[in-house]
């Protein structure tokens, strides 16, 4: 009697299936309790009030020009802004925080600190909401448009220079956000861009184009700018750096 023996190669298949299942899987896990976590604190701690309550303490009497860079986790990354003599530059980004979030906080981590310059990138997260809610695109980007008007306007009205870098476009997602991306998101991102990067010329209002910074003239990356689907580099800010600084130096 002969025993039937099973072709190694099923073996080798079933196990990579199994491989293939676990990653799979944990990725799912990975990400269902990244965007929970998220979702929780947010409803915790929905404007980070006591976040810079200390720093902003601390902060010592205004002798140069006061630049506030203000918004979510692109602006926290920001740790090497434009040194210029002169400017005092102030980081008040928090990461994850939506526009809702930012305009919540904004009384105490930007106006109260009495700048003279403030850096704007703001709404980002608003739109990744559109990953899981397409059918809410009016709702979303009108409510996220409606904060960044509140900031902007807030800002003009106490004539303080205002530097609003339009939103940085996303890249492809890697595998973990695919779960929850879609296209609505880039199509927000642009939405909301051109009509910021369509406004006349306004004293005070400065227009500043990232996707211009960040690509080149035939709409390609430039080399190492990002570091994730939403996040840039080091290098990333270098670009950024290099737009900024004569827009600073002239005012």
């Amino acid at each position: 009697m002969h025993l039937i023996s099973t072709p190694i190669w099923i073996y080798s298949t079933l196990a990579l299936v199994l491989i293939i299942s676990i990653t799979l899987n944990a990725v799912l896990f990975y990400t269902a309790k990244k965007y929970y976590t998220r979702a929780k604190m947010s409803e915790v701690f929905p404007n980070h009030e006591a976040y810079f309550k200390k720093a902003n303490a601390a902060l010592p009497q205004k002798t140069e020009k006061r630049v506030i860079l203000f918004g979510n986790s692109r602006i926290q990354e920001w740790t090497q802004p434009p040194q210029l003599k002169g400017f005092e530059l102030i980081n008040r980004g928090i990461g994850g925080e939506t526009s809702a979030q930012n305009r919540l906080r904004f009384q105490q981590d930007v106006l109260a600190l009495n700048p003279d310059i403030v850096i704007l990138q703001v709404g980002g997260n608003d739109l990744t909401a559109l990953g899981v809610q397409p059918q809410s695109y009016k709702a979303i980007t009108q409510h996220c448009q409606a904060n960044l008007k509140f900031i902007v306007d807030s800002l003009l009205a106490q004539q303080i220079e205002v530097l609003f870098l339009t939103l940085i476009p996303p890249t492809q997602p890697d595998l973990a956000r695919r779960l929850v991306w879609h296209h609505k998101i880039y199509q927000a991102v642009v939405e909301i861009n051109q009509y910021w990067n369509q406004l006349p010329p306004t004293k005070h209002l400065h227009i500043v184009d990232t996707t211009k910074i960040l690509k080149d003239e035939n709409g390609r990356w430039h080399p190492n700018v990002n570091r994730d689907t939403l996040h840039l580099t080091p290098e990333g800010y270098h670009y950024l750096n290099q737009a900024l600084t004569p827009i600073l130096r002239a005012l």
